[in-house]
């Protein structure tokens, strides 16, 4: 039996070595650009001097900066983000969120509620299951302070970060929605189309083998998480700069007191209502006709809608997504970057010269182990999830049909490394750092232990 010192002590040696190494996200992106420009041009003109193959290289980087599917998905990534926190933000969620935060009494249960909460909200909506569980973090930190309870708040903010964990196993997970969908690009490249290019959800996220996986990590490591907690030199919510939550009932008093017809449009709930039970009828309407099918526009048509339909009028649903944005700023900047190192990765052949190393010594039986290692190295360069399925889908799910290997374990192999990559990779801790006034270097400690311990309880999964 390992003693939970053993954890503490792990977990504050790596924070210590993070705090002093990891450079801020933007940094690392211009770095990690740098390197893919290197390797793809080896990749292409090995060690010679050719000065075409350069600028050309350059050219398609710069060209990654302005792709339309990348431009699209960075939307779809915004959106998820900023109507998710809108939700958290509204009256329903706010007064749930009070209840919560009043329940711990020590820092342990502080840190198995929130860690519990964000690898459940994760699971059903990484964009809610982050932005929700920050906000919770950030209040119980405060709720603690306030009754003088020592808790380390950057813990708090792991804990929290614990969503995107499981989010690649779960309802809105990238690569499998995408799968699910008959007509994709991933099915253009092997040239196959309707049902056969279509890997239904009981292949994937609902396989019995994920569901076992994913509830073994959720017993696993909030208990984990806690073990974690330092004895000394706690860091508490006063050290650090956390906004306030945003708050629709400061102006839900000037809300009603607007008498113009412009006025009263504007405060009104009738218009955000109507729109939205009008939105979630169309998803009760698909449901109903073809069952639990999701996809990304399904799931941000649900989460838009139920927005609307929960704050007190357009202007208080427009504040919320007002101040949501904020915290979305490191993703717009970077975004663009991780679009150039996809169109790098891809048009050298680099992520399938990647691929292949880890292939070529795999059977049918070990594949899915050495995607899954490779998904978790090819993370360090696209964090997106489904931008690294676009890079390492076609050429994985190419080995698997080669070798027999099932493609709904195959997309659960490159989903693993991605959700897994996370506990090492800071891109998609932004929003929540940015809500929490915290930096990536306080919490990416912590999630190399979580990265440690997890991986190879999914990588036994897959060889089940």
């Amino acid at each position: 039996m390992i003693s939970p010192s053993v954890f503490a002590r792990a977990g504050s040696a790596a924070e210590r070595f993070v705090r002093r190494w990891m450079p801020d996200p933007f940094v690392l992106v211009l770095s990690l650009t740098l390197v893919a420009l290197v390797l793809g041009y080896l990749q292409v003109a090995g060690l010679t001097l050719d000065g075409g193959a350069a600028s050309t290289l350059v050219t398609t980087w710069t060209g990654g900066f302005g792709n339309a599917e990348i431009l699209k998905f960075g939307l779809q990534i915004i959106l998820i983000v900023v109507t998710g926190e809108a939700i958290a933000a509204s009256p329903p969620a706010r007064r749930l969120l009070a209840r919560l935060t009043s329940l711990p009494k020590t820092p342990a249960q502080a840190l198995l509620l929130v860690t519990s909460f964000a690898l459940v909200t994760g699971w059903l909506h990484w964009g809610f299951g982050l932005v929700s569980s920050a906000l919770l973090a950030r209040e119980v930190g405060r709720s603690l302070a306030a009754r003088g309870v020592a808790v380390h708040y950057a813990l708090l903010g792991t804990g929290a970060y614990t969503s995107m964990l499981l989010w690649h196993a779960g309802l809105t997970a990238s690569a499998p929605l995408l799968m699910n969908t008959e007509k994709n690009f991933v099915s253009e490249v092997l040239g196959v189309s309707g049902a056969e290019a279509k890997v239904p959800l009981s292949q994937t996220i609902l396989a019995p083998s994920n569901l076992i996986a994913c509830a073994i990590l959720a017993l696993l490591v909030p208990p984990l998480i806690v073990a974690m907690h330092p004895k000394t030199g706690i860091v508490g919510i006063d050290g650090h700069d956390a906004p306030p939550l945003a708050n629709d009932e400061a102006s839900s008093s000037d809300d009603r007191a607007g008498f113009t017809p412009a006025e009263w449009l504007d405060k009104t709930r009738g218009l955000t209502f109507v729109t939205g039970a009008l939105g979630l009828s169309f998803l009760v309407r698909h449901f109903r006709d073809k069952g639990f099918d999701l996809n990304h526009n399904v799931v941000n048509c649900a989460f838009l809608m139920l927005g609307m339909v929960l704050h007190r009028s357009p202007v208080a649903y427009a504040r919320a997504i007002s101040q949501s944005v904020r915290g979305v700023s490191g993703i717009v900047l970077q975004f663009p970057f991780y679009g150039g190192i996809l169109e790098v990765m891809k048009h050298t052949g680099l992520s399938a010269s990647i691929a292949h190393v880890f292939v070529e010594a795999a059977s049918a039986t070990t594949l899915p182990v050495f995607t899954f290692l490779a998904s978790i190295l090819t993370k360090s360069f696209v964090p997106s999830g489904a931008g690294e399925w676009a890079v390492e889908g076609p050429p994985m799910l190419e080995a698997a049909r080669t070798l027999g290997v099932p493609y709904g374990k195959i997309t659960m192999a490159v989903a693993y490394g991605n959700m897994l990559g996370n506990m090492y990779q800071p891109f998609w801790s932004l929003p929540l750092l940015g809500l929490m006034g915290l930096r990536a270097r306080d919490i990416m400690g912590f999630c190399l232990v979580l990265f440690v311990v997890c991986l190879p309880v999914l990588g036994l999964a897959l060889l089940l």
